[in-house]
């Protein structure tokens, strides 16, 4: 139990952004992983649509990945979380207000969203780095037990919370998209 304040006790602030922007990013991802297919068909894409809009989002997150992590050391790891966050929220956005293929194609592929609810894009390789080089030897595999348990708790509160909400907004006259699009727009945009 010492052990575990102690590695507390090392989190410096950007220690501490670090796991809250980890915590927050899961829990998005996590309501994200329960409505997603549901709000893309009430939209009105087929199966076919869905399913190759899914698989854009998976390949441009390895792209998008592939570059923001080689790029992070020259050019800046916060720079560069800073700039999948923006990814991320302008492609939430994009699928909160609009119905067109085309545009949710495009942000589908070149934002950081996780149709799964779990970790993908930059942010994990980049934050384990930074962690690790930031936490004293004495107290990285406590930082990352720590890392590493703040995001699955933060995934299922975010599956939680998407299931719930999506449960009571249709009973106060909300419609099961607009339900789905609250979530998408409070937890992604």
């Amino acid at each position: 139990m010492s052990s575990s304040i102690s590695s507390l006790q090392v989190l410096t602030r950007d220690k501490t952004w670090l796991l809250l922007t980890r915590f927050f990013r899961l829990f998005a991802y996590g309501s994200l992983s329960v409505v997603l297919v549901f709000y893309l068909t009430g939209l009105g894409l087929t199966e076919a649509q869905t399913g190759l809009l899914l698989t854009l989002i998976l390949a441009g997150d390895v792209g998008v990945s592939l570059y923001l992590t080689t790029q992070a050391d020259r050019l800046g790891r916060r720079r560069m979380l800073i700039v999948g966050s923006v990814l991320m929220m302008a492609a939430g956005l994009t699928f909160a207000f609009t119905h067109n293929l085309f545009l949710l194609f495009l942000a589908g592929t070149i934002g950081v969203i996780s149709p799964s609810g779990n970790e993908v894009g930059p942010f994990l390789s980049i934050e384990q780095a930074a962690l690790s080089q930031v936490v004293p030897d004495r107290a990285r595999t406590m930082t990352f037990a720590w890392y590493t348990l703040a995001g699955s708790f933060a995934i299922a509160l975010g599956a939680l919370f998407a299931g719930i909400l999506t449960s009571v907004l249709p009973r106060v006259s909300v419609s099961p998209l607009g339900s789905e699009r609250a979530v998408v727009f409070l937890l992604q945009g």
